[in-house]
């Protein structure tokens, strides 16, 4: 699709709806052309980084009416190229709206502009009685940007992941006009819900101003259990009989000993013990010592059928504790640093089927002749499973990754699960998504786009192309795939 370039002309109009000059950016700088994996780069033409809704509606309602294309971008903490403007244009930074609106805890709520970090959020709640939920590991990131993929974090086994904590937004459309999806109130049965369906959306249908937050008290007991096992497929087949057995932790993640060894060797830090082969981390969060303790010791029982090892059992704020969640947090960083480049994927099956996922990865790393480490939210079926360069020349780490990204979206279909269970698809998988949903399913949401942004000037170019995936496509392997 061929857009408007912006010129002297536009740059006086657009110039016009932002107070400080400052805040319009003609000249930037490479801040602005990647996300955390730098992967793919483009350089927007032009940076605008809004205080209000009021600018927010005139800029995106100018570009749509000139044609030309508009990428919101939170604090670039995303995987996907979402926040890139791979047609150049405009790159609405929205990281300087980042005020508390209001804090309302009569109503369990919490309203911010779209731009508010959630280390921020966290701060600001840290001596309240109450707390957001969700914990995505990029705690840097922005709020806006965890509703556009529908972020989901540590926490989603008990909790849910963004969508289910969003009450409100105020969303800015290609018209020009703020409108407010969903509201304070608890239940709806009243129509269409349009808040959830720009959640996960990936700023393709609007711009997220503000966002309202259900809030939940905050539990005063919490505990983490380490529970080592002598094998890697244990400590998984494990995570389904414990849901089963009534048990709910907030948390429970995967590792293996050859990615925790990575990040003992990056960080410089010695992990909690030495012996095992795999793990799985649990947390509970409780309100009595009771019902902590029934939790503890029903979860424990249940992994002695699979093997575990006896529990290594931490408070939640003691030294140990903090250490073990560092490592766990830091091990998308860790593996970064081992390789010159990585890219990943985020499938998400059933839980029961996340061992046919690992199986299927092992073989990969045989087959391609790469190296694969991966974790997971074992507790969800959200696996987290990156593909390194090493010492691979450019095009060949391309040709394998291509290669491996379609064999695990194969494995994941087959398994009835999704491409991607919370970094969304951005611009690195828009050219698998119509073979994995279906021409028909794919040609709905073009349809939905096209009513919400009838020029296509909203974030161009992500989640699928705008015409059919099978003649745009330029990966070699996935044109097999889809004429297959």
């Amino acid at each position: 699709m061929e857009y408007h370039k912006i010129n002297q002309e536009d740059l006086k109009a657009l110039s016009s709806y932002i107070a400080d000059p400052a805040r319009l950016i003609t000249n930037p700088t490479t801040h602005w052309d990647h996300d955390q994996f730098k992967t793919v780069r483009a350089m927007p033409d032009l940076v605008i980084q809004p205080v209000t809704n009021e600018e927010v509606q005139k800029v995106v309602k100018y570009a749509s009416d000139h044609n030309i294309p508009i990428v919101p971008r939170g604090n670039s903490t995303g995987l996907m190229g979402v926040n890139l403007t791979v047609e150049g244009g405009i790159s609405l930074d929205m990281i300087k709206m980042n005020k508390l609106l209001e804090y309302d805890p009569t109503s369990l709520t919490m309203t911010v502009q779209a731009g508010m970090r959630l280390i921020d959020i966290e701060k600001f709640l840290a001596n309240k009685p109450f707390s957001y939920m969700p914990a995505p590991a990029m705690h840097w990131a922005s709020i806006g940007g965890n509703v556009d993929t529908d972020a989901g974090g540590l926490k989603a086994v008990r909790y849910g992941v963004t969508g289910e904590h969003i009450r409100q937004l105020k969303v800015v459309l290609t018209d020009g006009n703020l409108y407010k999806f969903g509201a304070k109130a608890v239940k709806s049965s009243s129509g269409y819900s349009l808040k959830d369906l720009i959640i996960g959306s990936e700023g393709t249908l609007g711009v997220v101003t503000e966002v309202t937050m259900w809030l939940y008290p905050t539990p005063r007991k919490s505990i983490n259990a380490l529970i080592p096992f002598p094998t890697l497929n244990d400590p998984i087949k494990s995570v389904p009989a414990i849901l089963a057995s009534g048990v709910v932790p907030t948390t429970v993640e995967f590792m293996g000993r050859k990615i925790i060894d990575l990040w003992e060797k990056y960080y410089n830090e010695k992990f909690l013990v030495d012996t095992g082969d795999g793990f799985i981390l649990l947390r509970f969060d409780t309100f009595t010592d009771g019902e902590l303790q029934a939790e503890l010791k029903q979860a424990v029982a249940t992994t002695k059928q699979f093997k575990s090892a006896p529990p290594i059992v931490l408070d939640a704020n003691s030294e140990e504790a903090k250490t073990i969640w560092k490592c766990r947090e830091d091990l998308l960083l860790a593996i970064q640093k081992s390789t010159p480049k990585m890219d990943e994927v985020d499938i998400c099956v059933p839980i029961n089927h996340i061992p046919d996922v690992l199986d299927r990865v092992d073989e990969l790393e045989k087959e391609i002749g790469m190296r694969i480490p991966n974790f997971d939210h074992a507790g969800d079926g959200n696996l987290h499973i990156y593909l390194c360069s090493d010492n691979m020349s450019d095009e060949e780490y391309k040709e394998k990754s291509d290669k491996v990204i379609t064999e695990l979206y194969k494995t994941a279909k087959a398994l009835d699960g999704n491409m991607s269970g919370e970094h969304g698809i951005g611009y690195a998988r828009k050219d698998w998504f119509e073979w994995y949903y279906g021409e028909d399913y794919t040609n709905l949401l073009r349809k939905i786009k096209k009513v919400f942004d009838p020029n296509s000037v909203l974030n161009p170019d992500k989640i699928f192309p705008l015409q059919d995936n099978s003649k745009l496509t330029n990966l070699t392997y996935v044109n097999e795939l889809v004429m297959s």
